[in-house]
């Protein structure tokens, strides 16, 4: 008889599967574990820290929004409400958001910013005063000249200058109408940054050729708007008479003294390069007492335009001769009947009449 075959053994497979199945999910676990690990150690985004520009920009932006805030404010007190009060106050409040437009609005850079609860009992709003906001005014004014002269970004400082220059005419209306003092604007030196006066003398820095020239035709552009204005008050005083004769006379000999200082800085007086022309072309109907104003008004805000020009293609540190020369000129052409505008010699920004 023959032997039975002896039947295969074959392993069993399950233990090894379910030993299999649990080093798989102790890997694949490990694995995840450790890219939590990751993601938990990376630290959250944070904002970047704003350059100086943006710096100027932001503060800029900041003061105007705050200044139309309390303007509103305040004209919705009782002492606000009356005019001429209300008049100023509607002007610094539509001026200042227009500023905070221009300059770019609020920075927003969309991380989520931590906030604190505030408890309403313990801040109790502050009802403005037209003294202390004259006050606020005139140190976002100062502070805004002072700005025009230091940043770096020429563009910046053009339409920084002309907020302060706006500022700065917007205080003056607004003490005029309160019946107070009005408050001094120009910009400080910072005592703590002055060189001392025993440090040795540093090298002036060096100009590229361009950057020369353009600043160069910029002064020339300054010297011929005041010759130009020079010209034109000398044929009005020739037209008008009394108070407004004497007011012409002034102002032809201010902007001929002027001319001849920016065409000396600009280094073109007297050669020929200098712009200035011996005599310039003028609107019809000079013997008309209100087109001789009107020319006035004009030429003035030519000069201020001129200035802005010049204050963008001049290096910070050496602009702020520039931005008295832009609120000089804005306040004369004022003296001739202008009327308040936001951005002062800025001539792309004044609004154009419909149709």
């Amino acid at each position: 008889m023959l032997p039975l075959p002896r039947p295969h053994h074959h392993p069993d497979l399950a233990p090894r599967a379910r030993r299999f199945g649990v080093a798989l999910a102790t890997l694949l676990g490990f694995v995840l574990l450790t890219a939590c690990g990751v993601r938990t150690e990376t630290p959250p985004p944070v904002e970047p820290s704003p350059d100086a520009v943006e710096q100027v920009r932001g503060r800029t932006v900041a003061d105007a929004l705050e200044l139309a805030e309390t303007a509103r404010a305040l004209g919705a007190t009782p002492a606000g409400a009356a005019e001429p009060l209300a008049s100023v106050l509607a002007d610094v409040a539509s001026f200042s958001d227009q500023h905070a437009e221009q300059a770019g609005g609020t920075y927003v850079s969309g991380l989520a910013t931590p906030t604190s609860p505030v408890d309403p009992a313990t801040t109790p709003p502050v009802a403005p005063d037209v003294t202390t906001f004259l006050s606020e005014l005139a140190t976002t004014t100062t502070a805004a000249l002072t700005d025009a002269d230091a940043v770096d970004d020429g563009a910046l400082a053009r339409l920084v200058a002309s907020i302060a220059t706006s500022r700065a005419e917007l205080t003056t209306r607004l003490a005029q109408a309160a019946g107070l003092p009005a408050p001094v604007v120009d910009p400080v030196a910072d005592e703590a940054t002055a060189p001392p006066a025993t440090a040795p003398a540093t090298p002036e820095p060096t100009e590229s050729p361009s950057t020369g020239q353009q600043r160069g035709s910029s002064l020339d552009a300054v010297a011929l708007a005041h010759d130009q204005a020079g010209y034109g008050f000398e044929v009005i005083a020739a037209k008008l008479s009394g108070d407004q004769r004497a007011a012409a006379r002034a102002a032809a000999s201010s902007n001929r003294s002027d001319s001849e200082r920016w065409a000396r800085e600009s280094g073109t007086d007297g050669t020929a390069q200098d712009p200035r022309r011996a005599s310039y072309a003028l609107p019809a109907g000079m013997d008309d007492p209100s087109v001789a104003v009107a020319l006035g008004r004009t030429m003035e805000s030519a000069v201020a335009d001129a200035y802005a020009a010049a204050v963008a293609a001049a290096p910070a540190g050496e602009r702020l001769p520039l931005v008295d020369g832009l609120r000089s000129a804005t306040a004369a052409a004022a003296a001739w009947g202008a009327t308040p505008v936001p951005f002062p010699g800025l001539p792309e920004q004044v609004e154009q009449p419909a149709g």
